[in-house]
């Protein structure tokens, strides 16, 4: 028995207190050890005052950050308004470049004719008192209302706002005709830089901002108001509006001029009696009052020339084949100097003999035209328009040397003293 083998697969049984137990110690030692760190990190952390002090700083880094933000805001934003101000203030010198050379074509570009339009329009629809306002003559369809007897009342009746092309019509007619050719033509361009922030405006949904180009010209009245501007952040800037205090006055006395009462009107008591028509005194049908054509004086040169320049280039612009417009007539009608006035008479009157002899029929028309409109209150009774103008047809009236005649009569007796 005792020398009897082992079985194969079978060893003596473990001793008690083997490396089980040890291992099972370790493992919970390590697990304590966590719980403990655990605990520790937990309970414990930095100090209270570096606590409060890293939330201060945290506090100002994000003021910092705020601060930087508004701030870059506001720099974007003063770009965006600085851009169109800058470039309108740009726009003043070309604006008076182009009324100073009477250059229509430039200036009318110069305009975003929608944009005037629809704000004039806004502005008539969210108060209708624009209508009759003096300024409706350069913003709607109108009439200017008579009396019973069909005389202009020197009022203005507004109907609709302008569309952008009947309003670039209105508007460019009249700068034609009361700027191009007035002297001293000047951008005021410290008023201008006074403007501060300048104007701003809305169309549709988008705002415009800019500035007011202030333009005087020699006995133009009050100063004109070209408004320049674009979208805020845009160089891209145009004409938006534009305001002439003086243009219903201007306007009612080219379209819609109240009759005057003049030295020969025999309802005036203040007339001049030696220049009426002389009469029968008999009241005989068949010994009818003078012709007051019959002691007209013969064809001959006056030889008279103006020495202010504006009655100068007066002068030389109908000499040139030109037309005198509104503003070219109202600086012969509001010459203080009679001497020069009457200087200006004849000078046109010399011209209107050259034309004559030449059978300028354009010229004859145009010089005795300008003629009337300044002088028509200075005619007897009897020579209207028919009488004192020339017409450009082939009529017999355009061979005559009639209105000549009549002219220089005129200019005898045109007192200055």
């Amino acid at each position: 028995m005792q020398n009897q083998q082992a079985q194969p697969g079978y060893g003596p049984p473990p001793k008690s207190g083997g490396n089980a137990g040890v291992i099972v110690g370790i493992v919970v030692g390590l697990v304590v050890l966590v719980l403990v760190i655990v605990v520790v990190v937990a309970t414990g952390g930095p100090p209270p005052e570096d606590l409060a002090k890293q939330a201060q700083e945290d506090k100002n880094k994000q003021l910092r950050e705020e601060m930087a933000r508004k701030d870059a805001e506001t720099k974007a934003a003063n770009e965006a308004l600085k851009k169109p101000l800058e470039a309108a203030m740009g726009q003043g010198t070309a604006i008076e470049a182009a009324l100073r050379g009477s250059d229509a074509t430039t200036l009318e570009n110069m305009f975003d004719w929608q944009v005037y339009a629809t704000y004039n329009s806004d502005l008539i629809q969210s108060n209708a008192t624009y209508l009759t306002a003096k300024s409706a003559v350069l913003m709607c369809t109108g009439q200017w209302d008579k009396d019973a007897d069909g005389n202009p009342t020197g009022t203005f009746t507004g109907e609709a706002p302008f569309g952008s092309d009947s309003l670039r019509t209105r508007v460019m007619d009249y700068i034609k005709n009361f700027y191009f050719g007035a002297l001293n033509i000047k951008w005021e361009k410290a008023r201008s830089e006074a403007d501060g922030a300048g104007f701003s405006l809305t169309v549709g949904s988008t705002n415009y901002v800019g500035k007011r180009i202030y333009i005087t010209f020699d006995k133009g009245g009050k100063e004109k108001e070209f408004w320049v501007g674009a979208p805020k952040g845009s160089s891209d800037v145009r004409i938006l509006n534009f305001i002439d205090k003086d243009a219903f006055t201007s306007l009612q006395t080219k379209e819609a001029p109240k009759k005057r009462t003049d030295d020969r009107d025999p309802t005036n008591p203040d007339r001049n009696p030696d220049r009426d028509p002389v009469k029968n005194p008999d009241g005989d049908p068949e010994d009818p009052p003078a012709d007051p054509d019959a002691t007209l004086p013969e064809v001959a040169s006056t030889g008279s020339m103006p020495t202010e320049p504006a009655l100068v280039n007066c002068v030389n612009e109908l000499k040139n084949g030109g037309k005198l417009n509104d503003a070219r007539l109202k600086q012969i009608k509001s010459e203080s100097s009679k001497a020069e006035k009457k200087a200006t008479m004849g000078a046109m009157i010399d011209l209107l003999i050259t034309a004559v002899k030449g059978n300028d029929r354009s010229a004859k028309h145009n010089i005795s035209a300008a003629l009337y409109d300044v002088w028509d209150a200075f005619l007897v009774e009897g020579w209207g328009k028919e009488e004192m103008v020339y017409t450009i047809g082939f009529d017999g009236q355009s061979d005559s040397d009639l209105p000549i005649r009549r002219w220089l009569d005129v200019y005898n007796n045109y007192k200055v003293d």
